[in-house]
């Protein structure tokens, strides 16, 4: 057989509806595979720290009063 006699044959299986179906079905197979075996898990969001009440600041000006008292108690 010629090369001639050939092409119509390897037409005639590639235009099959079996085979079209089965390479498309290889295909997202393989994709699917990759996609498993690269696949990353996002790290989790870091949580957001709730933002403290401005107390110590309070705190300090009651011991700086205290040590004013304490100056003037002593002169």
């Amino acid at each position: 057989m010629a090369i001639k006699d050939y092409i119509p044959v390897i037409l005639g299986v590639l235009k099959d509806f079996r085979v079209i179906a089965t390479v498309i079905a290889m295909i997202l197979i393989i994709k699917f595979a990759k996609f498993v075996t690269t696949y990353k898990k996002k790290p989790p969001k870091p949580k957001k720290q709730k933002a403290q009440n401005p107390t110590p600041a309070p705190k300090e000006e009651k011991t700086e009063e205290k040590s004013e008292d304490a100056e003037s108690g002593e002169e």
